[in-house]
């Protein structure tokens, strides 16, 4: 085909011989693109992976840490008598011990105890705590309850169980500048429960 004396056919033949030519001084090929495109977009990619794990990580460490607190809790609600002055400590421990054992059960990633502990008896992280809050004064740390009226069964309404757990989340990378790691995630998990005698079946 002609037109204004020029044949078209020549002028688009020549074309992908100048991209050609171009591409091969630039030393660029469609493979060596795509080379080129794949390595700036993986660390992207595995960074976007690795953060979706952590997320499914924490969640599930959220849920064995709050469950361990409800198991202090409810351990801590069954008996008015076990917040007597005397009782009070055993009861602690025995709270602790709980909610420690549940944490290090459901393989809680990072779960920490002292050396030579026995039996889960305490542990430090997470880390336990536990106060009373009765509804007509300022709420006492369980170990050194002493007030006999949350100890009373006639109690209305009865004392509050207050358990909390705060535990520190690890990430896959983790770095630390100086002792301190920016990327760590420190939460706290609280359970409450009112103190019911319930009679024995």
């Amino acid at each position: 085909m002609m037109h204004g004396g020029h044949r078209l056919r020549r002028r688009e033949a020549r074309l992908p011989a100048r991209l050609t030519s171009w591409r091969a001084r630039r030393g660029l090929s469609p493979r060596g693109q795509a080379l080129a495109e794949f390595a700036l977009i993986a660390p992207v990619l595995l960074l976007i992976v690795v953060a979706i794990a952590d997320f499914g990580r924490l969640y599930t460490s959220m849920v064995a840490v709050e469950s361990a607190a409800r198991e202090a809790a409810d351990y801590g609600s069954f008996k008015s008598t076990y917040w007597t002055a005397v009782n009070s400590p055993t009861t602690t421990g025995e709270m602790e011990r709980r909610a420690c054992t549940a944490t290090w059960g459901s393989h809680l990633e990072g779960y920490q105890e002292p050396g030579g502990t026995i039996n889960h008896g305490t542990c430090t992280n997470p880390v336990f705590e536990c106060s009373l809050e009765p509804d007509t004064g300022p709420s006492t740390e369980c170990a050194s309850y002493a007030d006999p009226e949350c100890a009373d069964a006639t109690t209305d309404p009865p004392c509050t169980v207050h358990v909390t757990m705060t535990y520190t989340f690890t990430p896959f990378f983790n770095f630390q500048i100086f002792g301190w790691s920016p990327l760590q995630v420190t939460f706290e998990r609280h359970s409450l429960f009112r103190i019911s005698d319930l009679p024995t079946p």
